[in-house]
């Protein structure tokens, strides 16, 4: 028999109660993921062995006594790290590097496969680190990554950057890019980044923990940083080969 107008389910204010308090445990949840911010991709304690990283040498940017030591795993030939040095890392150079608040190294981790130049990249990175321009190398070999990612070879492009990187010694760095002399390097920081569990590229470690997800803005990224910086007792121990004291100017 139908029911009239008149006549309710006497369960009807239990329903009610319940979607409004699964509602809330939803809106809660997506609060926590997408606001959450430190909260929701804090740094995960990592154990990083000083023996490996005194053995595998990353590159420097920064005072070797700030308080926040940040370790970036990155391959030349990504497009999310190539996005990151776009939109995000300059302003952590001038914001943080700059003002001493965070010492950044630089570690190669070139996957390969599809990225088949992201070896020879890292090595013309570590050629013009030779001559204390791998700063600038950076990030022209990022901003034109579109540009020789699709060819053949590069190495002709690579050695072109040098000379647009302010390279003091140009055949110096040619030879040094057509060259294996920086394999075992480049090799060893890969095996560094296997070895943390680096599975994609960039990867970002503060004070040895692992960032989960790699911000997605600067904010994030900053609040972070300051969160480390607040309870760290000084920077920890790191086998990098610092190319300065201070900043110049996920596949």
């Amino acid at each position: 028999m139908a029911r009239t107008s008149s006549q309710r389910n006497p369960l009807t204010p239990f329903y009610i109660v319940l979607a409004v308090v699964a509602l809330g445990g939803v809106i809660f949840l997506l609060t926590q993921l997408r606001g959450g911010g430190v909260a929701a991709n804090a740094p995960v304690p990592v154990d990083i062995d000083p023996a490996e990283l005194s053995r595998v040498q990353g590159i420097s940017l920064g005072r070797a006594d700030a308080p926040v030591v940040m370790y970036q795993f990155a391959d030349f030939q990504c497009p999310h790290c190539a996005e990151w040095v776009t939109f995000i890392e300059p302003l952590l150079r001038e914001r943080l590097v700059n003002t001493g608040v965070v010492r950044y190294v630089y570690y190669d981790f070139p996957l390969g496969g599809s990225f088949r130049h992201s070896f020879l990249a890292a090595r013309a990175g570590r050629c013009a680190n030779e001559q204390g321009r791998f700063w600038e190398y950076h990030d022209l070999v990022f901003a034109r990554q579109q540009t020789w990612s699709p060819m053949d070879d590069p190495a002709d492009f690579f050695v072109d950057l040098g000379g647009q990187a302010g390279v003091p010694d140009g055949d110096a760095f040619e030879s040094c890019v057509r060259s294996d002399k920086y394999v075992r390097e480049v090799t060893l920081s890969r095996q560094l980044g296997d070895q943390l569990g680096v599975g994609g590229t960039p990867t970002l470690f503060v004070n040895g923990k692992r960032i989960p997800q790699v911000p997605s803005n600067f904010s994030e990224l900053e609040a972070i940083v300051r969160q480390e910086a607040g309870t760290a007792g000084g920077a920890p121990a790191a086998g990098d080969s610092a190319t300065a004291d201070s900043a110049p100017a996920r596949s």
